[in-house]
């Protein structure tokens, strides 16, 4: 293996590593802080925060068209031109920003009802989303440079320390304590989203070139479809449930979603060093390593996966109020769609490296249709409960379409499919005895102790060469 190739690899085992321990804490963080915002704002409030959040999500994607996510590919080929191409999408995607903005106040008075909030909220999202936008561009780029050491200070900061200041927040504003929360949820980010935006203006000279545009957004804006399917996929069940059913359900639901919400947050940091990573094997031709390191992967996920859907119903019970008990059946089906959703990582990569953009966004966007149509016919029957279980279908249906269209692809032998698929069975069954036994915690925890022995027996040579490496350091 070359000298390169080995310091990559090193690098990237860095980034996940800083990324999981920067997951830990934002765990412990926001376990507490959930415990003690609820018991600040209503279950009502907490409904219009996890709305505004879900609609900011998706205005994010077309106000900026999510030039970000070219980052990946462009930087294969840009090398030397690094901050002269971040520059020019900055400019960009800013000036975009601005530009809707403006023509969203030419129309409010009629988009204020289809939004479900008024002018003044919704100018916070834009000026949020505008903030935001350089720390977005920036720290995509240190993902793909494996900038660990930044990745952690920017990490710790924007989750961490950032639920810290919401609440903060949420307390001294009396009168609109969601707007404490929702301003406070993203402090460090409109800051520092400033700050970087302001670095990647001054080391790419302010320049635009236009043939660095072209090649983004020709990457980017077929792949807008993309992320707000996946965006739909995640948010629609809040936004249909406040609808149809009330602000006091999809607070109730947002509650299951936010503790479900700490597994997506830790395998999404995960991932964000994987992807560069494999785009970078394929590049070079180095693909066996893949293989092996993806099957780990999967493995942790999947573990992390079972230990949360295990302990966050006595987490629910023994820390939050009476009210958000009702949660507790929700977190195991939302859990599993995370999973599989990530899973689709493993596949994107491969579509996206193959520049299969507009596949990726049509395979999305049925997927999202698929779950608006399963909400509106169970929400009625069924009840916000529902929602849960529509979104853990929608992803599974998105993980086998994604599956099926990569058959062709001849990047689909780095992966050991079968392996993922068994991961993703044992999963699902672990998931739904979960739900079975909810009340009988002492099934669950034996189930949980038997996934830990077979976690460490599996790995038991990572773990020993990690101990030994401790050992070096110690002397």
């Amino acid at each position: 293996m070359k000298a390169s190739i080995r310091e990559d690899n090193k690098k990237t085992l860095k980034s996940i590593t800083v990324n999981i321990i920067t997951s830990v804490i934002t765990i412990i963080v926001s376990l507490i802080a959930s415990v003690i915002i609820t018991r600040i704002i209503s279950v009502s409030d907490l409904g219009i925060v996890s709305s505004f959040s879900s609609l900011k999500s998706v205005f994010t994607i077309i106000c900026t068209l999510s030039v970000y996510i070219s980052i990946n590919r462009m930087m294969l080929n840009v090398k030397d031109n690094s901050y002269e191409f971040l520059s020019t999408i900055y400019i960009f995607s800013s000036f975009v920003c601005f530009l809707l903005y403006l023509i969203y106040l030419i129309f409010s008075k009629y988009l204020n009802a289809f939004l479900g909030f008024d002018t003044k909220m919704v100018s916070l999202m834009f000026g949020m989303i505008f903030a935001i936008n350089g720390g977005q561009i920036l720290v995509s780029y240190w993902y793909f440079k494996n900038n660990y050491k930044w990745l952690f200070f920017n990490n710790l900061l924007s989750s961490p320390v950032s639920q810290i200041i919401s609440l903060i927040f949420a307390f001294l504003l009396t009168s609109h304590k969601y707007l404490g929360r929702i301003i406070g949820i993203d402090s460090f980010n409109i800051i520092f989203g400033l700050i970087y935006g302001g670095i990647i203006l001054t080391r790419g000279k302010f320049k635009v070139h236009k043939d660095y545009l072209k090649q983004a957004l020709n990457i980017c804006i077929p792949m807008i479809p993309y992320l707000l399917a996946q965006i739909l996929l995640t948010s629609c069940d809040l936004l249909m449930i406040k609808n149809m059913i009330g602000s006091y359900e999809a607070g109730i639901y947002g509650m299951s979603y936010t503790v479900s919400n700490i597994l997506y947050l830790i395998l999404v940091q995960l991932m964000m060093p994987w992807s560069p990573w494999v785009y970078r094997r394929i590049k070079n031709g180095d693909v066996e390593i893949i293989k092996d390191a993806s099957r780990k992967l999967t493995m942790l996920c999947g573990y992390l996966c079972v230990g949360l859907f295990t302990v966050a119903p006595e987490m629910i019970k023994l820390f939050l109020p009476s009210e958000y008990i009702a949660s507790t059946v929700l977190v195991a089906p939302i859990c599993l769609g995370i999973f599989f959703n990530i899973m689709c990582v493993y596949f994107y990569d491969i579509e996206y490296y193959n520049n299969k953009n507009k596949e990726i966004a049509a395979l999305s966007v049925v997927t999202a249709v698929i779950n608006i149509i399963l909400n509106y016919i169970c929400l009625k029957r069924f009840g916000y409960r529902a929602a849960a279980y529509t979104t853990f279908v929608s992803y599974f249906i998105l993980f086998i379409l994604y599956w099926l269209f990569t058959r062709k692809e001849k990047e689909r032998d780095i992966y050991n499919t079968k392996f993922i698929f068994l991961s993703g069975f044992i999963v699902a069954i672990l998931a739904f005895i979960n739900v079975l036994f909810i009340n009988g915690y002492l099934v669950r925890y034996i189930l949980l102790v038997i996934v830990t022995i077979y976690m460490f027996i599996s790995n038991i040579d990572y773990i020993k060469m990690g101990l030994n490496k401790i050992k070096k350091i110690r002397k």
